[in-house]
């Protein structure tokens, strides 16, 4: 790279090395581009640097020509030869334009000194400045300089101000300017000029403070020449400021050492190692003239070089002040001026020092009293190690002015300097070594400190009051803001005299603390440097105070004994300004140097001082703030004002900011010193005890305080509170870094503090009490918040940081704690157990815990593979053995690994000492409480941390085997609850030789008798350890490929295998012959109650645990108590439901034979000897009588309660079969366990309770519901299970049987959900049987009680409901079964109104089915007919005449209730559609017969919906069954022409009862509050309505299979309908029901209607069929009305006739108009005028568009419109009807008739 170089013109480019750019180095390339544009930028800037000088030279010039061409213009009348030499030197300028240039020639300078000459104020003005630009612009050669220092000297003579300036700024500008002056002379006349200015009283202000000014920049430039010639060092700038403050003393003691530093550090430079330097340069020389001139004139003297007679000798000390302040290197390392300073400027001093001089000259003023202190002070300071002797002087006059009978002001300088001394370390360091500890020297320190403290004792005089004092609060406040202090403006002198005192004051107490500061300084610097150890590190025995590090420790020496110089005056003054002190800023520096000072004594172990300030801090931590009160002996009793620890106010006891800084103070100073403090820490705790008692009292409170700004006192208490308890907190947790000496010792403290707490303690906790507990078993001891004691608190927080070091603590700790558990105050029993329980629980986690464990595991095995895991292969090795032998073989096999294991454990580890105290109080307390307690205790420790117990759990488990054995009420709920702790969290960390022990202690609580509750969850317990131990057992019994239980060899003795998890198993396909476990039962073993976390242990024995667990729930199975015997039933079958599919065949064996069959057994037992009296709990007597608790009465006695656990039982028994069944098929025996599980059922419906008949029928249906539904249920089980069913069936036939309804109806719906799942196993016998079983629940519902039930209208009762519900769900499904339909059908029938004609057939159509047992005998007992559709034989019906009989005659027979009726009208609707076509055939007249049987109990029931859905039904059934018109009819097959006729007949029989016996009737249907039911009505009318359309629309239109009688009756039914009111006589037609009247005008059209055949239809179909049979109807009845209407207009007369007669008139005219025949039905008419003789008539005179109604049939013409000829003749009777609108219809009709005949 090219250095950047600063150059006149432009860089020449250097090419890089690397050669010329090339594609094959593009290093090389990019090398020389960064170089080319580098140079480019240098070019730039050289260009930019040398324009600028360019133009500021042209600047220069320009304005350098304009002020010659003003002195031109000043001087061109009275002086022309400074106007010719201004013009000359504006001719130079021009061609000299650069400044160096000017300075060769000499013409412009003496332009200008020309111009002065006449000494014109202008001129001279113009002509010095003019000068004065050149100087500063180096355009003046040096030897110019002489006459431009003459012109000066004449210049000063002159009274011009401006000029004056001048001069000054002129001279100022030389000195800083190249032609500064080297020789004597010219500086000796520059200097001289200054000080004459200065000293003219004549000379204005603005002269006297420029000349001042240039006095001392001047001697400023002067010694920095002589530092410049003389090769010293340079000082920085703020290691001059020393006399700056910060806002404390000891910012200000930092600041110093920093600045002391800075200048040892700038004297150790390599230029000046060298002693004194006594041969000086020509510099060296003037300042050294100048400062010894200086020096006379501070004394008053004159000067022998600068030649000035007089001068204010507080401007030169000021000068001689600065040169020594500012300049210490010239003075350090310069003879001659060592030499001045020790012989002048020392006596000058000293001489100014003295007070008995003349106190009227300047040398008594104020001003120079400062000065003179001030450069004292600076001498002592920086020259104490060149002047020791006069130093000495120096400070013997200070401390003594100090005592004097000075003035204030002179007293208050003094203290000031003082106060500069004491927070200079490295001086007061320097000092104290030198004079202190030298015996013939004097004790300058020491004195010094007594002065100081001298100032302060002060304040104990009467003088001075609480003014001064606030002043001294008012200042140390200001500066800790960082404000100066000062005085109101109107202040009177005597607020001038107390703000004196109190800054006197304040600057001894800074002193003071200068001091304090100053030792802790030295303390620190020597513990870094190593002369001291730390107070936190170990200390051992033999430790000195100093060279703990085998160092001389020559620091360290000083500061201790600097320390035991004046401890006791800094103690006694400090603690007496603490104490008369207000203001928190005063209060917490002077607290800020209790901390730092006691902290330094504690580092230097000495131990008097420190224990003398901690004493004094404890007590201002807790003092009354009364005044002239220094100490007390506090107590917290807010009742006593003597024994305050601070301000009370009305009984509350108030913190006061210096009782809480003090406080605080406290803590930082124990934590600093927590190592060292030995015997110190029971006066600290006491104190900390106060202030915690303090804190959590209701009645202490903390000052508010508006000095850092307004805060709520509730804030303010809040804040110094938490703040208080934080500190707390943090003192003890630092007690982990503690040595372990130092931490017996605290605990030793803590101790004798709870002792003396307790002293004379009888109840409650005395002056102990201290907050309130935060957890363990407070609460639950006293049934309230426990207080706290200090001292235990406090022990258990150290025992809670050093865990690591427990072991060496627990015997302290323990042993106090076990001391206040025998102490005869219940509160403080009880604060002691809550502390044992938070201290074991808080070390059991330890490492000294985990490691014992640790390396018993390792050493014994405990945890790993072991036999243990073998139980399995010798429980299976003969299956052939007895449940009782392999779990005697377990039971040895297993206590023999046990012994063997619990012999290797340890009882003397430290574990067990750890909880050894909780053994103790339960044996050997003396009250129930410290044994709950106990218990109590344990609980927390297995909650929080029983997994870290390994040797301690024999003793735990015997403890809590004891606890179930006692009889105390209140022991066994704890014991309990450790157990419950033991066995939900502790099963993965208990070890395995506890198992045992523990399913053995959960049983012992599972069988007492104290608490039910507790047994239950006892229960829980063992259950929840089921599922923990069958997660170890996998031994796999269902293979879910194969889907049938396998054995891999059963010689071998291995048990069954399984090749997928249940889970997968459960979730597998559902292919036939495959087995799964049902998905709840899956659901349940995933979502067993479990502890998070448990997974599979290997050193545990599974099986025999799990077997353990199920004898032990087995055992309480049959509990006295019920609730704790159905609870273990029903754990004990979920359990093994849940996790059977993991057990072997051996295991399977036991649960089966050795705990479910017995526990059946001995449940059936006890239930049947159990008493059915009435049981209830006494709870005591009144009035002579006992009183006994009041039980539900469906368990008031002891059999009902049995009953409850029956119907458990059985459900267990379900929950268990059915998952396994398949698997339970392949076991030996198991027919007969499925036999007593049948009989055990079957006893359970027919002479159990209604639950448990109910609970028996559930059970059995969730057995054989899965089987049948996987289709893997053999026909042998099915077939007992059935005949089961029948034999309960059977036994409900008499009103006598003790079934309960809701078990018939349980048994009803499992009937019709195992045919639906299992239709393929029931073959046409079983059918029917399960048809007959469903026929008999259905007729013999009534038991005694529902009698009355079944009496009352609509209401269904719940067992024909569920008949109904099953029955759609029996039709045969199955293609075996299909030709029983009808069988089926008909059974529905049976149960409709006048079904009693059917049930005949029904039974002995069934009782044959049953006989015969066989397809084969059901089809001989049912002969087919021509389309394969069963029907009943004549042999069979007369053989089953009996049956019949018997069954109709039973007393027990229930005629079903309307509501049944509605109900199966439905299902039958249903059914029938689903029904096969040729069964539809076959049954068509028996439904349609039947439908109208329910239609027709209108007329006696008509507020009965059965009618009415009956009609629905009919209509529906009919539309179904009606077969269309087809062009060419076929002969049907005389089955079936047989059926339809019935079929026809039936529905005209219904027809003619629904519509001419109710419909268009009158009947009284009434609402409950009487009103007439509208709607009702309506709606009927509608159906009505419906039942005409379907007759005359579907049944009319689609009847040409229908018998010609029959479709003449349907006719004549409409008919009649339509004739109702003309029938009527006139006086009746009024009363006719308007809904009457509109049914038979709408039937009258109908008849109108099936007249008028379309002409386009076949002659051969069902319209004109009817057509040709309604017309002469129709006819008929036209006329009937047509005339009775004649005769009732006549008879009546005037009056007017019933509307509906003439709304019959006028629908009659109506359709006649507009009636059209057929032809074929027009050719039925007898017409007597033939058609074609009026044709022949008339076919001349008749247009051919107008004979319309011409039609053929054949070759012969017919009338259609005939039926108005044949009523021609009424028609015209009625001509003069004066009935309105009858005449027009007429008039219509009459033209109709004409058009007709051609007229």
């Amino acid at each position: 790279m090219v250095r950047q170089l600063k150059l006149q013109g432009p860089i020449p480019f250097v090419e890089p090395q690397g050669g010329r750019i090339c594609g094959r180095c593009s290093e090389n390339a990019e090398s020389r581009i960064y170089a080319l544009r580098l140079w480019r930028m240098q070019n730039r800037e050289n260009s930019l640097e040398l324009g600028g000088e360019r133009q500021a030279a042209m600047a220069f010039v320009a304005v350098l020509e304009a002020d010659l061409r003003a002195l031109s213009a000043e001087a061109r009348r009275k002086y022309p030869q400074v106007k010719d030499a201004a013009e000359h030197a504006i001719l130079k300028l021009r061609s000299q334009s650069d400044p160096a240039q000017l300075a060769k020639s000499d013409d412009i300078v003496r332009t200008f000194l020309l111009a002065c000459e006449p000494k014109n104020v202008k001129l001279s003005a113009l002509g010095l400045s003019c000068m004065q630009k050149l100087i500063a612009h180096d355009a003046v050669a040096p030897a110019a300089l002489p006459p431009i220092l003459s012109t000066l000297k004449e210049h000063s003579e002159m009274s011009d101000e401006a000029v004056q300036l001048k001069i000054l700024q002129t001279i100022l500008t030389i000195l800083q300017s190249q032609l500064h002056p080297q020789d004597e002379e010219s500086m000796a006349v520059l200097l001289g000029i200054c000080l004459r200015l200065l000293s003219n009283t004549r000379n204005a202000d603005s002269v006297h403070s420029t000349a001042a000014a240039t006095l001392r920049q001047a001697v400023a430039l002067i010694f920095d020449r002589v530092i410049t010639a003389e090769n010293l060092p340079v000082l920085k700038a703020d290691s001059r400021s020393r006399n700056a403050r910060s806002n404390s003393v000891s910012g200000d003691v930092s600041r110093n050492i920093a600045a002391s530093k800075a200048v040892e550090a700038a004297l150790r430079d390599e230029a000046c190692t060298s002693t004194s330097k006594h041969n000086l340069t020509q510099a060296g020389r003037l300042g050294l003239r100048l400062f010894e001139d200086l020096t006379s004139l501070a004394g008053g003297g004159t000067c022998n070089w600068l030649h000035v007679s007089s001068l204010q000798r507080t401007f030169a000390l000021d000068m001689l002040e600065y040169v020594l302040s500012h300049y210490v290197p010239v003075f350090r390392k310069l003879g001659p001026y060592q030499q001045v300073l020790r012989g002048q400027v020392c006596s000058l001093l000293m001489t100014s020092m003295r007070t008995s001089g003349d106190l009227d000259g300047e040398g008594s003023e104020p001003a120079y009293k400062r000065l003179v202190l001030r450069t004292v002070a600076n001498v002592t300071r920086l020259y104490s190690t060149i002047v020791t002797t006069e130093c000495e002087v120096f400070l013997s006059m200070l401390i003594k002015s100090a005592d004097l009978e000075l003035p204030l002001w002179h007293r208050i300088m003094v203290l000031e300097v003082l106060r500069g001394f004491c927070v200079e370390a490295r001086m007061l360091h320097l000092l104290f070594q030198t004079f202190d500890m030298k015996p013939e020297n004097t004790s300058l320190v020491t004195d010094l400190v007594q002065a100081l403290a001298n100032v302060v004792r002060s304040i104990q005089a009467q003088e001075v009051n609480e003014e001064a004092l606030n002043a001294v609060a008012a200042m140390f406040n200001s500066k800790a803001r960082g404000v100066e202090w000062t005085m109101d403006n109107e202040a009177s002198g005597a607020a001038v005299i107390v703000a004196s005192e109190a800054h006197a004051i304040t600057l001894a107490v800074e002193g003071l603390l200068g001091v304090v500061f100053t030792v802790a300084a030295m303390t620190d610097e020597a513990l870094d440097e190593g002369e001291l150890d730390s107070p936190r590190l170990e200390r051992a025995p033999d430790m000195k105070l100093v060279g703990g590090r085998g160092r001389g420790g020559e620091l360290a020496s000083t500061c201790s004994s600097l320390v035991q110089a004046v401890w006791r005056t800094l103690l006694e003054s400090l603690s007496l300004m603490l104490s008369r002190s207000q203001g928190e800023a005063i209060v917490l520096e002077i607290l800020k140097g209790y901390q730092a000072f006691t902290q330094s004594c504690g580092v230097l172990r000495a131990v008097q001082p420190r224990d003398a300030f901690l004493s004094s801090l404890c007590k201002f931590a807790l003092a009354p703030q009364e005044e002239g009160s220094g100490s007390s002996s506090v107590t917290v009793s807010p009742a006593k004002r003597g024994d305050s620890s601070s301000e009370q106010k009305e009984g509350v006891v108030v913190l006061t900011v210096k009782n809480v800084q003090a406080l605080r103070t406290l803590f930082n100073i124990s934590h600093r010193l927590n190592c060292v403090l030995d015997n110190s820490w029971t006066m600290i705790l006491e104190t900390l005890a106060v202030v915690d008692r303090l804190i959590h009292s209701p009645h202490a409170t903390t000052q508010e305080v508006s000095t850092f700004g307004p805060r709520s006192s509730e804030g303010r208490q809040a804040t110094d509170f938490q703040i208080l308890s934080s500190l707390d907190a943090q003192l003890f947790e630092s007690s982990a870094s503690m040595s372990t000496s130092a931490v017996c010792s605290l605990v030793s403290a803590l101790r004798q503090v709870s002792n003396n707490s307790l002293v004379g303690v009888v109840s409650g906790l005395g002056s102990a009490a201290s907050g309130s507990s935060t957890g363990g078993i407070a609460s639950a001891i006293s049934g309230s918040t426990l207080p706290k004691i200090f001292g235990v608190d406090r022990m258990l927080t150290v025992l809670t940081h050093n865990l690591h070091r427990a072991d060496l603590l627990w015997d302290l700790v323990s042993a106090h704690l076990y001391e206040l558990t025998l102490h005869e105050s219940p509160q403080v029993r009880a604060v002691a157990l809550d502390a044992l329980d938070r201290a074991i629980c808080t070390v059991i986690p330890c490492e000294r815990i985990r490691h014992d464990a640790a390396a018993f595991v390792d050493v014994t095995g405990e945890g790993k593979e072991d036999d243990f895991g073998q139980f399995v292969s010798i429980a299976s090795r003969d299956e052939s053995s007895t449940a009782a032998e392999i779990s005697g073989g377990i039971v040895s096999r297993r206590s023999r690994l046990l012994d063997s294991k619990a012999a290797n454990f340890r009882l003397d580890t430290f574990e067990c000492a750890v909880l050894a105290p909780l053994s103790s109080l339960y044996n050997f307390g003396h009250s129930l409480e410290l044994r709950c307690g106990s218990l109590k205790i344990l609980v927390h420790v297995l909650e929080r941390h029983g997994e870290k117990l390994y040797h301690s759990w024999p003793s735990i488990l015997e403890l809590l085997r004891s606890v179930a054995n006692t009889s105390e009420k209140d022991l066994v709920p704890l014991g309990f609850q450790n157990v419950r702790v033991i066995m939900n969290d502790g099963m993965l960390s208990i070890p395995a030789h506890a198992l045992d022990m523990c399913i053995e202690v959960a049983g012992a609580y599972g069988a007492q008798k104290t608490d039910v509750n507790i047994s239950l969850t006892a229960i829980g317990l063992l259950w929840t350890v089921a599922d923990f131990c069958a997660r170890g057992v996998d031994h796999g019994v269902i293979d879910s490929i194969e889907g049938k239980p396998t054995r891999r060899n059963s010689l071998s003795g291995e048990s069954f295998s399984r090749q997928l998890s249940p889970r997968r198993n459960s979730l597998g396909s559902s292919a036939a012959g495959s087995v799964k476990f049902e998905p709840k039962t899956v659901e349940i073993a995933r979502d067993t109650t479990i502890p998070k976390g448990l997974t599979k242990r290997a050193d545990m024995d599974f099986d025999g645990l799990l077997l353990a667990v199920y004898g032990v729930i087995q055992g309480l199975g049959t509990d006295e108590r019920p609730e704790v015997r159905n609870s273990a039933i029903r754990t004990l079958f979920q359990s093994m439901s849940g996790h059977g599919f993991k057990l072997s065949v051996s295991m399977w064996r036991h649960c089966l034979w050795n705990l479910m069959f017995p526990l059946v057994e001995t449940v059936r037992h006890l239930a049947a000897i159990s008493s059915k009296d009435e049981i209830g709990e006494q709870l005591g007597t009144q009035g002579g009588k006992t009183v006994h608790m009041l039980v539900h009465h469906s368990r008031n006695t002891a059999q009902k309660q049995w009953d409850e656990t029956i119907v458990l039982l059985l459900g267990g028994l379900s929950k268990l079969i059915k998952p396994y069944f398949h698997f339970f098929q392949s076991m030996q025996d198991f027919e007969k366990g499925w036999e007593n599980i049948l009989s055990f059922v079957r006893e359970s419906v027919m002479h159990g309770s209604k639950e448990v008949g109910l609970a028996a029928v559930s059970s059995l249906h969730n057995i054989l519901l899965p089987q049948l539904t996987k289709g893997v249920l053999p026909r042998l089980y099915f077939d007992t299970a059935f005949q089961t069913y029948e034999a309960i069936v059977s036994c409900t036939r008499t009103s006598e049987n003790r079934v309960a309804t809701k078990a018939r109806q349980e048994l009803v719906q499992s009937l019709g959900e195992l045919y639906v799942h299992g239709y393929t196993v029931f073959d046409p016998k079983t059918y029917v049987q399960l048809l007959s079983m469903v026929d008999v629940c259905t007729r013999y519902p009534l038991t005694k009680g529902e009698r009355f039930q079944a009496a009352a209208a609509g209401i269904l009762l719940p067992l024909q409901r569920t008949v109904l519900e099953v029955l759609p769900v029996l039709k045969p499904i199955d293609e075996s079964l299909q030709y029983l339909w009808p069988v089926y059908l008909r059974q529905i029938l049976s149960y409709l109104p006048g079904g009693e004609s059917l049930t005949g057939e029904h039974c002995i159509s069934r009782l044959s089915e049953l006989n015969k047992g066989s397809q084969d005998g059901v089809s001989a007992a049912l002969t087919m007919n021509g389309h394969g559709v069963p029907k009943i034989s004549p042999r069979s019906r007369n053989s089953s005449a009996k049956d019949l009989s018997a069954l109709s005659a039973s007393p027990d027979f229930c005629r079903m209730s309307s509501v049944f009726c509605e109900k199966a009208v439905v299902v039958l609707v249903q059914l029938y559609q689903l029904a096969p076509p040729s069964v539809k055939i076959l049954v068509q007249p028996e439904v349609v017969a039947s439908l109208g049987r329910c239609m027709a109990t209108r007329r006696d029931y008509p507020a009965e919906e059965l009618w009415r859905t009956a009609v629905g039904s009919f209509n529906h059934v009919v539309q179904e069954s009606l077969i269309p018109d087809v062009p060419d009819p076929v002969r049907s097959p005389d089955g079936k022409v047989h059926s339809r006729q019935k079929f026809w007949n039936h529905l005209a029989d219904v027809y003619e009862n629904f519509l001419i016996g109710a419909c268009g009737r009158v009947f009284s249907n009434t609402s409950a509050d009487g009103t007439d039911t509208q709607q009702q009505q309506a709606a009927d009318e509608v159906l009505e309505a419906s039942v005409l359309d379907v007759l005359c629309e579907k049944s009319l239109s689609s009847c040409q299979d229908a018998p010609q009688e029959v479709i003449g009756r349907l006719v004549e039914i409409i008919d009649r309908c339509g004739a109702r009111i003309s029938l009527l006589p006139l006086q009746s037609v009024s009363l006719l029901p308007i809904n009457c009247g509109r049914f038979s005008l709408a039937c009258l059209q109908r008849l109108f209607k099936l007249c008028s055949a379309p002409p386009d239809v076949s002659e051969f179909s069902s319209q004109v069929t009817v057509s040709r049979l309604a017309i002469s109807v129709l006819v008929g009845r036209c006329k009937s009305i047509l005339r009775q209407f004649q005769v009732d207009e006549k008879e009546s007369g005037e009056k007017r006739l019933p509307q509906m007669r003439i709304d019959e008139l006028k629908l009659v005219l109506k359709e006649l108009n507009t009636l059209v025949l057929h032809p074929a039905t027009a050719a039925a008419l007898d017409v007597p005028i033939s058609r074609r003789d009026h044709s022949r008539q008339s076919e001349s005179t008749t247009p051919t568009s107008t004979r319309t109604s011409e039609m053929k049939l054949g070759t012969t013409t017919v009338w259609t419109r005939g039926h108005a000829l044949l009523l021609f003749t009424p028609v015209c009777e009625l001509v003069g009807s004066r009935v309105s609108g009858v005449s027009d219809l007429l008039v219509v009709l009459l033209r109709n008739l004409g058009t007709e005949l051609g007229v």
